[in-house]
């Protein structure tokens, strides 16, 4: 965000300096303009003092006036003082080379006058000549500083417009550019949320072509990251010692069998001891024991389950060892809710790669969940196939059961977090929630089939290990 509002504030800065830049252009020529302007008005003026030359000229020549010659000569001076003035301020080079011709007639014109007025026989064709020579050149210089003033005015109407070209195409770029940067950026905390959303909680690398304007954005997100894994973490492992106090009831009724059957055989020792022979002894010796391992394997079993192993899902499983792993710790469950286990494990089903204890615990909450939706009893069927999405090969694990279904309005929401079916009490609403952010972390799918009444299915699928 630093780099892009620095781009902001150099591309204002550069817009700033455009604008002062043709601000001074448009002032200057404007100054030229008037220049131009005065120029003309004088060529204006000077036009007219031709003009009323040529007017007593005229009457001399029809003999209307004799007295006018004083009027011609009044007016040749100040046509003569104006252009002296004249070439000095004058900037164009077509316009100084006129007045230079115009003084050179006006001096021929001058001494005719002159000798005129002093008796000498007038040549009236000659001096009429003279004034249209004198007009002619006035004209030109006149028409020569129309054409610069034009020229300026034009120049000044073309600069706003030029201007205005200039910054809106460079408003447009700047725009496109800005609308550009932050639509990738939207899209990528887009792309980023979505991701994190599904579990999928890797962090984000600094890539080369981003790393100015998305590296702090990239920062918060794993800043972001590295504290919802932690609390995935916590959340996963309350909720696991939240399936252990549901598993309890029935591991409670696994454990009382061997250690009802190792109280018994004790007593047996006790009271008969003398009357057993050494073999006898032994063997009740050697059930002792067994029943000891196999209530151990029990009490092993809930705690590889509840224990919190920080693993990356990077192992190589056998799907269907995690499934039949997780089965042990719901068997008993199964059997006090007088529900029928049903298994249908294929040959030869390919590895994955996968958590464990992550895998255990989306397997836990399904057995958990299909358990609780069949109060009267029922079947649970799980089955295991290799199968083929969107041309990648996956693990399908189906999870079956004949329970009471759920309605239409709920499937959109089963895997939300806090959502939960149950009723107040009864459940958390996370255990859905967590299974989708596992599988989704796995790089798997998670779909479901219902029917209200008529049981519930999820299927479960896992990318293979060559795919994975």
């Amino acid at each position: 965000m630093k780099d892009l509002k620095l781009r902001i504030i150099l591309i204002t800065a550069a817009s700033a300096i455009f604008l002062i830049f043709h601000l001074i252009s448009y002032i200057y020529n404007m100054n030229v303009f008037k220049e131009e302007l005065n120029s003309l008005e004088r060529a204006h003026d000077f036009m007219e003092d031709v003009l009323e030359l040529r007017r007593y000229e005229k009457n001399f020549a029809f003999g209307i006036d004799v007295n006018d010659l004083s009027e011609v000569l009044l007016y040749i001076s100040k046509i003569e003082k104006d252009s002296n003035e004249f070439m000095l301020k004058q900037k164009f080079p077509e316009c100084k080379k006129c007045i230079s011709d115009l003084k050179e007639k006006l001096a021929e014109y001058k001494k005719m006058i002159t000798e005129v007025k002093n008796k000498k026989k007038p040549n009236v064709n000659k001096i009429r000549e003279l004034g249209h020579e004198i007009l002619t050149i006035a004209k030109k210089i006149l028409s020569v500083n129309k054409v610069y003033v034009n020229k300026s005015l034009n120049r000044l109407l073309l600069i706003p417009s030029v201007l205005m070209f200039l910054f809106g195409t460079l408003l447009i770029i700047f725009l496109i550019f800005i609308t550009y940067t932050l639509l990738k950026q939207i899209k990528f905390i887009q792309e980023t949320t979505i991701r994190i959303a599904n579990g999928d909680f890797s962090y984000i690398p600094t890539v080369k072509d981003r790393v100015s304007s998305f590296a702090p954005i990239i920062e918060a997100f794993n800043l972001m990251i590295k504290e919802l894994e932690a609390r995935e973490k916590d959340l996963l492992q309350a909720k696991k010692l939240a399936s252990v106090g549901t598993l309890v009831s029935g591991v409670a009724h696994e454990l009382n069998n061997p250690l009802n059957n190792i109280s018994l055989t004790a007593e047996m020792l006790v009271d008969e001891w003398k009357d057993l022979s050494s073999e006898e002894r032994e063997e009740m010796l050697s059930d002792i024991i067994e029943e000891a391992r196999r209530a151990s394997t029990v009490v092993k079993n809930l705690l590889d389950f509840s224990r919190s192993k920080l693993k990356d899902a990077d192992e190589s499983l056998d799907i269907q060892e995690v499934v039949k792993s997780s089965l042990k710790l719901v068997r008993n469950q199964l059997m006090i809710s007088n529900i029928q286990l049903i298994t249908e494990f294929k040959k030869d089903i390919p590895k994955i790669k996968g958590n464990y204890d992550n895998l255990k615990q989306v397997f836990i909450n399904l057995f958990l969940n299909a358990i609780q939706a069949m109060p009267e009893g029922g079947y649970l069927k799980i089955s295991t196939k290799e199968t083929e999405l969107n041309g990648k090969r996956y693990v399908e694990v189906a999870v079956e059961d004949s329970g009471v279904g759920m309605p239409p309005d709920v499937l959109d929401r089963i895997f939300d977090p806090f959502f939960s079916t149950k009723p107040v009490g009864k459940g958390t609403g996370l255990g859905l929630s967590i299974v989708y952010g596992i599988v989704k972390k796995h790089g798997g799918k998670i779909r479901v089939e219902t029917e209200k009444n008529k049981g519930t299915t999820f299927f479960v699928y896992f990318p293979c290990e060559e795919d994975a």
